[in-house]
């Protein structure tokens, strides 16, 4: 890692409070960006605050990624705040209803489709048009997950929804291309984030606990750490992934590998 290799690069980074969207930023901050940090949450000021304690260049931003005006807003804010906007990170997601598809309801359904797919179009069209006005090109980042590819039991809903990602960043990258913006994603398998070990604990379903534990055991590697899905990302925003586009990296230590 080159700690500026990213020098004088402005990101966002939505779902920044915690987890992976705290470990993308502070992975950015460290190699030499600034950013923005966003979330509907409003532990985003906290996060925020605590990073620029630390001398880090950030700032923040209420965001809701269902909400295109909010979206617009933010981006807004970073452009005028920081004066550009080069990468931007679509981070934030929804995973904590699980069902069977026999039980899911339609406000189960609109609630993935919204902020995962909704949130992810609304986040790269408002990027996009600001990286174009920029003029100087950029990187939009998803996060998408081994669920893209790999059907598990009582999440069809988010596993529908994940898998939709992948295409939206290959339709982006395609149309894109020409203003000098590569649109690509990352594919987190199970990560030690707080909503990932309240899924693995049954704090969130019992059932889910169980089945999670017993596939998260069987991992070559072992699970993910937040810094790990973190480097990638910094990886598809580095100078060395400026032909790189269209393209989805999976990193979850081999358990896509297990029957």
């Amino acid at each position: 890692m080159s700690e500026s290799e990213l020098s004088n690069q402005v990101a966002l980074v939505t779902g920044a409070s915690y987890g992976l969207g705290r470990a993308i930023t502070e992975e950015l901050l460290k190699r030499g960006a600034k950013v923005m940090l966003t979330d509907i949450s409003d532990r985003v000021e906290g996060t925020a605050a605590e990073l620029d304690a630390l001398g880090f260049p950030v700032a923040h931003a209420h965001l809701d990624v269902t909400d295109r005006a909010s979206v617009d807003a933010a981006v807004q804010k970073t452009v005028e705040h920081f004066g550009k906007l080069d990468i931007f990170v679509n981070n934030a997601g929804w995973s904590k209803v699980m069902k069977p598809i026999l039980e899911l309801t339609a406000d189960d359904w609109d609630a993935y489709m919204d902020i995962n797919i909704r949130g992810n179009l609304f986040c790269i069209q408002a990027a996009a048009e600001a990286m174009i006005a920029g003029g100087r090109g950029g990187r939009i980042i998803s996060i998408a997950s081994t669920a893209a590819s790999k059907p598990y039991k009582r999440a069809s809903a988010y596993c529908t929804s994940k898998a939709a990602i992948p295409m939206l960043v290959k339709a982006a990258a395609l149309e894109l291309g020409e203003h000098g913006i590569t649109v690509n994603c990352v594919a987190p398998g199970p990560t030690t984030t707080e909503t990932n070990l309240a899924h693995s604990s049954g704090a969130i379903d019992p059932k889910v606990g169980e089945d999670k534990r017993r596939r998260e055991a069987l991992i070559p590697l072992g699970k993910n750490d937040p810094v790990d899905i973190a480097t990638a990302v910094a990886y598809f925003a580095s100078p060395v992934a400026r032909r790189v586009t269209g393209q989805m990296l999976v990193v979850e230590g081999g358990g896509l590998l297990l029957s």
